[in-house]
């Protein structure tokens, strides 16, 4: 199934990045290829899309679409030689991938024009980040009597 799902998302990835640039479909398509036994290639093919992307000037809707496919083609890929029993394409990957495209093209469309978001959004993120890694790092609480007791 893990195969057949980076064969899909390598098929779909060249499809966009044709049908964005289509000059740009015979490397893609190699560089996929390529990617389903190595790795480095793989991650190529996605750089690769991320500048069709950029020189393109595509929507915002095409680049979202164009990420949720190269998020599954890097995540598919990538574990094709895994052992028995990794499986990339979980409820929660899914529905991260999902959502945070969800999230990008709303704040893309967002008419709005603050002129102090580009100041916020680092000092935004760094917080969220914090929040983050504060949930999920192990916290180690300092014994001071075993301390204390042992000179």
């Amino acid at each position: 199934m893990i195969r057949f799902l980076a064969i899909l998302s390598g098929v779909l990835l060249v499809t966009s990045v044709t049908l964005m640039t289509p000059w740009a479909g015979i490397p893609a398509a190699a560089l996929v290829v390529a990617g389903w036994w190595f790795r480095l290639p793989a991650v190529g093919a996605v750089l690769l899309a991320v500048g069709v992307l950029a020189a393109a000037d595509t929507g915002v809707l095409a680049a979202a679409a164009a990420g949720l496919v190269a998020t599954t083609y890097l995540l598919n890929t990538a574990t094709v030689a895994a052992p028995v029993g990794v499986v990339p394409t979980t409820v929660p990957s899914v529905t991260g991938a999902v959502a945070f495209s969800a999230v990008a093209v709303g704040a893309a469309l967002l008419p709005l024009r603050l002129a102090w978001v580009p100041i916020a959004a680092p000092i935004l993120v760094t917080l969220l980040y914090a929040l983050v890694i504060q949930g999920v790092a192990i916290k180690r609480v300092r014994n001071t009597d075993t301390a204390q007791s042992n000179p």
